[in-house]
């Protein structure tokens, strides 16, 4: 139970620190002309703006706010589609692009044909989207397919050339209308890193020890487009793991015991993360796993080696920072409950009995590069 509490409050203090990291130094003008000072994050999801000052939050309904500075940049209002969004203008004219915060933006056409998208999440569509948006402009479309890394001022500078295009009739290819038709597909991320084991060991109720195992991890983590507005939030995850336990003296009663031990295992689970475009991202998640232990070691004077097979719950809470181009480094702290490894067995000329009954559960903690 104590080891329950420990993961709560550690997650607890996760998601405090990440969110936070979204908190600006700003200006907020209302309606009525008032203006505010304090530190700012806007929300255009919810379509609200969170206000930071002295430790107190309060919170502003869009309908409330006329404009906002942030970081001496002005953010205000545009509608597309209906729904009212926070943005800063980047470059304008034929198109126009838009800044919405979080890694989202939105470039409307003067036909107020449009398109919004975020340039982590939806890396690999973005040439397909920006291909149709600018398809009278041949130029543009060869500069979008020579381009690697679409950053703001990426972006900017594709729809600044854009307005300056001559621009003449251009029908779209197969593969440009199958990269923007994909812009729901279901987004997945491989992962691997190393593992540190802080193991809890007791051996026939009697001793117990805390080796330490090293190992390393793979794992891969996908969001079907199924799921909607979960897309990005929550994944299924499959996870392997190799450890490796060097060897561990243990007072078994009369005959001293010592022994290592490799481990393997394999989890399925889900992880929900949040703040997702932020440049931290906390997640929380669960899992159910299989586990292999392969012992050798000395009881006394005999020599024995066993593997046993287990299953296991695994908790797990962790933080995730964003890298460039969609890459991730994510540090997670996970529990596997205990279990019980029977390794007791008969030996000699007199078959003797030999109880030998292990019991461990750990705590882990795993470096990964997401990718």
């Amino acid at each position: 139970m104590k080891s329950f509490y420990t993961l709560i409050v550690l997650s607890i203090l996760t998601i405090n620190f990440a969110f936070s990291q979204n908190y600006q130094s700003g200006i907020i003008t209302k309606n009525d002309k008032g203006t505010i000072e304090g530190k700012v994050s806007i929300d255009n999801n919810s379509k609200k703006v969170l206000f930071k000052k002295n430790n107190k939050v309060k919170t502003y309904d869009f309908d409330f706010i006329n404009s906002i500075t942030i970081d001496k940049e002005n953010y205000s209002k545009i509608t597309f589609n209906d729904e009212v969004f926070f943005s800063k203008q980047l470059e304008s004219g034929k198109a126009t692009i838009y800044n919405l915060l979080n890694n989202n933006f939105l470039i409307i056409k003067d036909d107020n044909e449009g398109k919004i998208f975020n340039i982590l999440d939806d890396e690999n569509q973005i040439p397909g989207i920006l291909s149709l948006l600018f398809n009278d402009c041949n130029t543009v479309r060869d500069k979008i397919n020579k381009t690697e890394d679409f950053s703001e001022k990426m972006l900017t500078s594709i729809t600044k050339n854009y307005n300056n295009c001559d621009y003449n009739s251009y029908s779209p290819t197969e593969k440009e209308i199958d990269k923007a038709n994909s812009y729901n597909t279901d987004f997945f991320r491989f992962y691997t890193g190393l593992q540190l084991d802080f193991n809890n060991t007791t051996v026939n109720n009697f001793d117990s020890n805390n080796p330490i195992g090293v190992g390393v991890g793979l794992g891969l983590m996908a969001s079907p487009s199924f799921m909607g507005n979960l897309k990005g939030n929550l994944y299924f995850d499959f996870d392997f793991a190799m450890v490796f336990t060097g060897s561990n003296d243990y007072a078994n009663g009369p005959a001293a015991l010592n022994y290592k031990v490799n481990t393997f295992r394999f989890s399925l689970g889900m992880e929900y993360i949040f703040n997702k475009e932020g440049e931290f991202s906390p997640f929380l998640g669960i899992g159910y796993g299989y586990i292999a232990d392969y012992y050798d070691g000395a009881l006394g004077t005999i020599r024995f080696k066993d593997n046993k097979q287990n299953y296991f719950f695994i908790p797990k809470v962790g933080v995730l920072y964003n890298l460039k181009k969609g890459k991730r480094i994510g540090l997670t702290i996970s529990y596997i409950s205990e279990y019980e490894n029977d390794l007791s067995f008969i030996y000699g000329d007199d078959v003797t009995y030999y109880p030998l009954t292990i019991k461990n559960s750990s705590f882990n903690l795993g470096l990964n590069y997401y990718f």
